[in-house]
């Protein structure tokens, strides 16, 4: 590529990531809209995806009542040095090559995308949010969750290889006790609780868990969320099979608040927010009766998720401990089934991830790890490349989302970004 060839590129990526001012007319298109998506919305259809969801996403707080994560300390500035490179990188998806711009200022699925390395932001595109959004996260929510965990950790507070019920009492007696809290973080409790019961089943105990929190609408007799926690059964030995099981993050944060005595949103306010020099307020979704949607509620804005994920990278484990890195590098984690392993062959072919700890869904043998969020949320980090890759994204009604997972472990591991 030639220098002029360089800098038209740049330019290129430099619109994909600066919003243009609206219009008089855009205004009004923008009203018109928003007042159509209040008079669409009901408790049932935010989640299904497409433009009712896409406005949810952006203001969740609009809908459901939340608790701040107060950014109480100065914002660590990140310095911006997009490059053209990273820009016109060659990514493949769904068997097509195309350029890591091209493809996320074109989807329709993605909402925005931040790219760091050695700490600088040398990519960034919001084609469908602002930069000063708060974007719900959904499920990355749950590494907040447990880095936090993992900060008490190193600061002696608990031992996650000691029963739940040393932290959290009310879970004596039920089928939690003896369950470490390691099994918990782990996704490995082997409580009956899957959420590939179904969201949308309403007889599914995972539908149940997130309508206690008022994130769904009501089907069934109301029930205080730890009571229902409290009646969940064990289904299979603990430790020995890897579970989405979103129950196991919101005990993980009742670990939290019994060990700090303070409502979540404060315990990630001192553990987490400020440490990483956000520059704006989190936000955290909480029930009618003040519990934190701890599996799910968390609206941020891209560049504070990416700051987030620098917790795991160089100069970032005086939050954690360099303990916490080789232990999620290591066998405590939980191995992936051959039945598992199998089913990820279709994406990844003989690049399989591992094993999952923590709360992190995939990490690799080579320390790349992911957590991703309900319809197309994402986080991916690189320790060892010191690179961190956030992304928003809302599903299609039909379901469909973006692939910026495999685009981000293309991007990470190709070496472009190695020497910076």
């Amino acid at each position: 590529m030639n220098n002029r060839q360089m800098t038209l590129a740049l330019i290129a990526a430099l619109m994909g990531a600066v919003p243009v001012a609206a219009t008089h007319g855009q205004e009004h298109t923008e009203l018109k809209h928003k007042r159509d998506i209040y008079r669409q919305y009901t408790p049932d259809n935010f989640d299904d995806g497409g433009p009712i969801s896409h406005y949810a996403w952006k203001n969740f707080s609009a809908f459901f009542p939340h608790a701040v994560i107060a950014r109480t300390g100065p914002e660590r500035k990140l310095e911006r040095t997009l490059r053209a490179d990273v820009a016109n990188f060659a990514v493949t998806v769904e068997g097509a090559e195309t350029t890591l711009h091209a493809y996320v200022a074109n989807s329709p699925l993605i909402d925005g995308m931040i790219v760091l390395s050695a700490g600088k932001v040398v990519y960034e595109a919001y084609p469908r949010m602002e930069a000063h959004d708060r974007h719900l996260g959904w499920s990355i929510t749950k590494v907040y969750i447990s880095t936090a965990l993992a900060a008490l950790e190193m600061q002696g507070k608990v031992d996650v290889d000691q029963p739940v019920e040393t932290y959290v009492p009310a879970l004596a007696g039920t089928d939690w006790a003896g369950i470490s809290v390691r099994n918990i973080v782990n996704m490995a409790s082997g409580i009956a609780c899957l959420d590939s019961d179904g969201y949308q089943n309403t007889r599914s105990c995972i539908y149940q868990f997130e309508e206690t929190l008022g994130l769904t609408a009501p089907h069934n007799p109301p029930i205080d969320t730890l009571d229902l926690i409290k009646s969940m059964k064990r289904h299979r030995t603990a430790g020995t099979t890897y579970e989405y099981v979103s129950p196991d993050t919101y005990v993980s944060g009742q670990v939290i608040e019994n060990v700090t005595g303070l409502p979540l949103t404060v315990a990630l306010q001192r553990l987490i927010w400020d440490n990483v020099g956000a520059e704006a307020d989190g936000l955290m979704m909480i029930s009618p009766e003040g519990n934190a949607a701890a599996h799910a509620g968390l609206s941020a804005r891209l560049r504070d998720v990416a700051r987030f994920g620098q917790t795991f990278t160089a100069g970032g484990f005086d939050v954690i401990g360099k303990d916490h890195m080789d232990d999620l590098a290591s066998d405590k984690g939980v191995k992936f089934s051959p039945e598992q392993r199998l089913g990820m062959k279709a994406t990844w072919g003989d690049d399989l991830p591992s094993h999952a700890a923590w709360q992190w869904d995939m990490i690799w043998p080579d320390g790349m790890m992911f957590k991703g969020g309900y319809s197309g949320q994402g986080i991916f980090v690189a320790p060892k490349q010191d690179i961190v890759i956030a992304f928003f994204g809302t599903a299609d009604t039909q379901g469909n989302h973006h692939d910026l997972l495999t685009v981000s472990r293309q991007l990470s591991a190709s070496g472009l970004l190695d020497a910076n």
